[in-house]
């Protein structure tokens, strides 16, 4: 068992590395989103709109008026980039206060994923099979992690919701791009939505946009339903994204009978 993936809390000095996690989280959706949002009817009639004025009002060219179609399209990619460099700046202002904001009370807290890894790799994460279990599982294992490094490759947060009757929200789930389809985010899940239930929540809900597609079927197969949809400005009203709002319903009776969180993390995987 040389390939380990543990969940557990944040600790203080996590913070650096789960910054770069979710800093690259954010930024990851930003070429599926320019191309979604490039390829609106909206930003075909801009094309149009532009080299029209030019060609009617100016007497330009057709040839320069044409010239519009890669300007506004630039014009979409700056926007479009503007918008999650923001989106990231603001990402990375809240991991600076984990402790503050998810860690200073028992109704939130906020998970990482870390892996076990020996010295010298020989292959890419991407090809590697990893055992996922929790701080507690790992501490009994007594494995022998003297020849290996770790490091911090998945985030997730859970913190009360202001606008949710006991409701929470589930946020920051991101997985290093080289970590992906390994069962982690599903893991992260369960403790989150495990740790909800604990804490007498009556729903959990989590934020989706349309460009992060495996994210939402990833939800939707645990149990989460659509809430709402809505638009989210990226940058003004000009550049928007379609926004999925998923909620877990956490039953009266589910509480009845609530195991510990180690035995049922490796469920529904």
């Amino acid at each position: 068992m040389n390939h380990i993936i543990v969940i557990r809390s944040y600790r203080p000095g996590d913070e650096i590395n789960c910054n770069e996690i979710v800093k690259a989280g954010v930024m990851s959706s930003l070429n599926s989103t320019f191309i979604g949002i490039a390829l609106k009817e909206l930003t075909f009639q801009l094309m149009i709109l532009f080299a029209a004025i030019m060609f009617i009002f100016f007497g330009l060219p057709l040839t320069v008026c044409l010239l519009v179609i890669p300007i506004v399209i630039i014009c979409v990619y700056v926007g479009t980039y503007l918008g999650f460099t923001m989106k990231a700046m603001e990402v990375s202002e809240e991991v600076s206060n984990i402790p503050r904001i998810f860690m200073s009370n028992a109704f939130s807290c906020f998970w990482v994923a870390e892996a076990f890894e020996p010295y010298l790799m020989t292959e890419s994460p991407k090809n590697i099979h990893y055992t996922i279990m929790t701080e507690q599982q790992f501490r009994d294992s007594n494995i022998d992690i003297s020849s290996q490094v770790k490091k911090i490759v998945g985030t997730i947060a859970l913190c009360k919701s202001h606008r949710l009757d006991k409701g929470a929200w589930i946020k920051r789930l991101y997985i290093h791009e080289q970590y992906t389809r390994k069962g982690i985010a599903s893991c992260l899940i369960n403790v989150a939505v495990l740790f909800a239930i604990d804490q007498g929540y009556s729903c959990t809900n989590i934020v989706a946009s349309e460009y992060t597609e495996g994210g939402r079927e990833l939800c939707l197969k645990k149990g989460f339903e659509l809430q709402q949809m809505y638009h989210k400005p990226v940058l003004g009203s000009f550049i928007s994204i379609l926004m999925y709002e998923l909620s877990y319903q956490i039953k009266p009776g589910e509480d009845d009978y609530v195991p510990t969180v180690d035995s049922r993390i490796m469920l529904n995987k």
